[in-house]
């Protein structure tokens, strides 16, 4: 690490490899037991000492992570994948702080960006204008701003990373996809951000009560909730759905004709709905598909995950999107963006509460579930109360025995 720092990468490679091939000999039974090779070994010590060093200096990271391409102590893909991640991982960890922002520089968050930039007679012309602001260090961009700026108009330290990468060679030599990929990303966050706020109404108002019942040993935890409240809640968090795609597909109609980008921009929403719900083998049939396309199909494939319709882009479209990644999601093949989610391992763990609740999410607000209409009108008062089954069984058992 300390040769890193100081710009001595060959040095530091060779002493990780070093490093690395000591361990593993010292420890040979162990490592063939779980089958880690000495270069996958290699390749974890050189993956550690990337991360801690591109929390120090991200340029310095990268050009150690080259020298250990150049010294064959790793292949160009696993560096590439080591650095994907890493990004990957400080994109996720930026979207949940609070950035600091020096005196004098002038900050855009999310939100910001989009109602300035949709109000602009010529919002691309004003967002590279804020890019080059951002990239003389004026100018502090929030997610995915930051990440845009990068794609559309990179510093050159970022464009010979960026360059490594196939997709990006084309990319950058297509004006009218660069502008494609703005106002997709443009559109996307503008619906989305309409969409996340009725869902974060429902999921504020939306709580199951944990309640302690009975007197010990039979003492138990049972669960409370307004079922005829979860009802109103479903309409309401439908119609939101159905506002934020028709702004979405409307925004996408407006600057394809508007900017002469109908191939990329276009809106097939019968195959948007294929893409939401397809198979993680059926995702590389729609590498091609334009932006807006990806776009609409992000945007349903969210809403479905959201309500238990869980599907492979969704899950991409899920992570994306709530860190602030719309851009990656939209920029990449849709397979690569949910490669990449799930390398990320976005899921988190739920509690106990919030699984009673997804339990009672599943049943009632699942598109679809009107049968469970009956049910909900016999139970008369409006509440339901659920205990864990286990439990239930074990408390009869003791009866028994008594």
């Amino acid at each position: 690490m300390a040769l890193a720092e100081v710009g001595q990468f060959r040095e530091a490679v060779q002493y990780v490899q070093k490093a690395a091939k000591a361990l593993y000999e010292a420890a040979r039974d162990v490592f063939e037991q779980v089958k880690v090779s000495l270069q996958r070994l290699v390749e974890l010590f050189v993956e550690a000492v990337t991360r801690a060093l591109a929390w120090i200096d991200e340029h310095k990271a990268y050009l150690f992570l080259m020298a250990a391409v150049t010294a064959g102590a790793v292949t160009l893909s696993a560096a590439l994948n080591i650095w994907g991640m890493i990004e990957l991982d400080k994109l996720a960890y930026a979207a949940s702080l609070t950035p600091f922002i020096p005196a004098g520089v002038k900050e855009y968050s999310r939100e910001e960006a989009i109602n300035i930039l949709k109000n602009e007679p010529d919002p691309y012309e004003k967002f590279k204008k804020i890019a080059k602001d951002a990239n003389a260090g004026r100018v502090k961009l929030a997610e995915p701003w930051e990440s845009l700026r990068k794609l559309i108009l990179p510093k050159s330290s970022e464009e010979r990373r960026l360059r490594m990468g196939r997709l990006y060679n084309i990319f950058a030599a297509d004006e009218r996809r660069k502008k494609a990929l703005f106002y997709a990303t443009l559109a996307l966050e503008e619906a989305f951000g309409k969409y996340k706020s009725a869902l974060e109404k429902y999921v504020n108002e939306f709580r199951a009560e944990k309640v302690e019942v009975g007197e010990e040993p039979f003492k138990q935890d049972m669960y409370l909730t307004d079922l005829g409240r979860l009802r109103e809640l479903a309409g309401e968090e439908e119609a939101a759905f159905e506002e934020a795609l028709s702004v979405l597909k409307k925004r996408l109609n407006e600057y394809a004709v508007k900017y002469g980008l109908r191939d990329l921009l276009n809106v097939e929403e019968g195959k948007a709905r294929k893409l939401a719900e397809a198979k993680a083998s059926e995702l590389s049939e729609f590498k091609d598909v334009s932006f807006g396309v990806k776009a609409c199909a992000a945007l349903i494939a969210y809403r479905e995950y959201a309500l238990g319709w869980e599907s492979v882009f969704g899950k991409a479209a899920r992570y994306w999107l709530e860190v602030g990644g719309s851009a990656w999601l939209l920029y990449h093949a849709p397979i690569t963006a949910y490669n990449d989610a799930e390398k990320a391992r976005a899921e988190k763990p739920a509690t106990v509460e919030e699984i009673i609740a997804e339990a009672l999410r599943l049943l009632f607000l699942k598109p679809g579930a009107d049968h469970h209409s009956y049910f909900v009108e016999f139970l008369g008062s409006g509440k339901l109360a659920l205990e864990f089954e286990e439990e239930k069984t074990n408390e009869e058992e003791k009866t028994k025995k008594n």
